[in-house]
């Protein structure tokens, strides 16, 4: 069984408001992304790494990173497209039949952790897919367009996404395959399977695997980066 990682980290971070893409801003000592090319690297099970970056990013990421930080697997760096669908297929594109799991996670969130990983893969191979969420703990309302509150909806039905999200490649690329066709663009990778009407496995992830996206975003993680340390 092989394993290949596509990190992806091209999004534009325009939300943080800083002239620095948010990847590679920096919590604590290193850049968000080397925390997570740091968990990746340390997982036998992974046998390749490929992180897709913004265009133009390519030689900076490079020396400021790969060579910086002297990961131990080959990390392959790659230029993503317009949106994170695009970017994850062209690190797809690049996944020969030889591999077995793909898991495909957000640069961006650097407190992934090993058990997350393993266990993902685990379930990716009985089921297909899986993917990490936790249950939602505030009260969700469905609102129309006019403000006013439609419904509330159940709340032990529903859990927040995050990634990893690991599935086995036949199914990943088929899913992504129908949704070009389709011209289809969803909200993570288990929307596009989900539209296969296949079966998509959730397991438990942890509400410190935080996605970086706001300015108070990186306070958050320095919070949690010098509660790991104590």
């Amino acid at each position: 069984m092989k394993v290949v990682a596509i990190i992806v980290a091209a999004g534009s971070g325009k939300r943080m408001r800083h002239s620095t893409k948010k990847q590679f801003l920096s919590i604590g000592s290193k850049p968000i992304l080397a925390y997570t090319l740091d968990a990746f690297d340390s997982i036998d099970r992974v046998d390749r790494i490929i992180l897709v970056i913004p265009r133009g990013w390519k030689r900076y990421c490079q020396k400021e990173i790969i060579e910086k930080y002297e990961y131990r697997k080959e990390i392959e760096v790659i230029g993503g497209g317009a949106r994170r669908q695009d970017s994850v297929a062209c690190g797809l594109a690049l996944v020969s039949s030889d591999y077995e799991i793909v898991i495909i996670h957000d640069g961006v969130r650097p407190f992934v952790t090993r058990r997350m990983v393993v266990e993902s893969i685990a379930k990716a191979r009985k089921f297909g897919a899986c993917i990490v969420a936790v249950p939602v703990t505030d009260t969700i309302k469905m609102v129309g367009r006019e403000g006013v509150i439609k419904r509330t909806l159940p709340r032990e039905h529903l859990w927040r996404v995050q990634t990893p999200q690991t599935f086995l490649l036949s199914v990943i690329k088929k899913a992504y395959a129908k949704a070009l066709k389709d011209r289809f663009y969803g909200t993570d990778d288990a929307q596009l399977v989900e539209r296969m009407k296949k079966p998509v496995k959730v397991i438990s992830g942890d509400y410190r695997n935080i996605k970086i996206t706001t300015r108070e975003d990186l306070i958050l993680a320095e919070t949690l980066l010098s509660d790991e340390k104590e």
